[in-house]
């Protein structure tokens, strides 16, 4: 910004210059008085020229140490807010962590509820199981391993994937009969309980 007000005013003063030396030329050489009348004038306006200068150059000054001002107060409304969106993160970060611990709390009161009825269901009979909601198909192949439905949770996860089923379990307690197949247990828990 400096520079624009200090090239305007060298601008402005060879401009005035320029008049001032051609208004000199046109008149002529009548008179020494004249050249002399000329070179007064000549050498005032380049005196208020530079007086112009100085004065655009304070100017460009000010105006330099009022942006580092600005740009100073900018770095610290910037330091400010990165601060608050730190405590934001942090916040968040801690009701993220809460909420999981709520989730695992959830999941194994589930988990729990599911050994107690496969406590009281016989082998014989099958088992009784809860899907809760949030719960993906690892952790639902982990419930039913739990209830002695599977052998292998891992394969039995991979089998879901494998065949779409991950994305169509369903919330809700189900009876898993004994001897139900694979591809049985995965009808039972992607259909509604009644």
């Amino acid at each position: 910004m400096n520079k624009k007000y200090l090239l305007r005013g060298i601008g402005i003063g060879l401009v005035i210059a320029s008049l001032v030396m051609f208004a000199a030329f046109k008149t002529g050489n009548n008179s020494s008085a004249k050249d002399n009348k000329v070179t007064t004038e000549a050498v005032t306006t380049e005196a208020t020229t530079e007086k112009q200068t100085e004065a655009t150059t304070e100017e460009a000054t000010t105006e330099k140490k009022t942006e580092e001002k600005t740009e100073a107060t900018t770095e610290e409304a910037t330091t400010e807010k990165a601060t608050e969106e730190k405590t934001e993160e942090a916040t968040t970060e801690k009701a993220t962590e809460e909420a999981t611990t709520e989730e695992a709390t959830t999941e194994k009161t589930t988990e729990e509820t599911t050994e107690a009825a496969d406590d009281k269901n016989d082998s014989k009979k099958g088992a009784t199981i809860t899907i809760s909601s949030g719960m993906g198909s690892e952790e639902v192949s982990a419930v039913l391993k739990k209830a002695g439905v599977i052998k292998d949770d891992v394969k039995y996860n991979e089998f879901l994937i494998e065949n779409g089923y991950e994305s169509k379990i369903i919330v809700g307690t189900y009876d898993i009969p004994a001897g139900a197949s694979d591809k049985d247990i995965a009808k039972i828990i992607t259909t509604p309980a009644e």
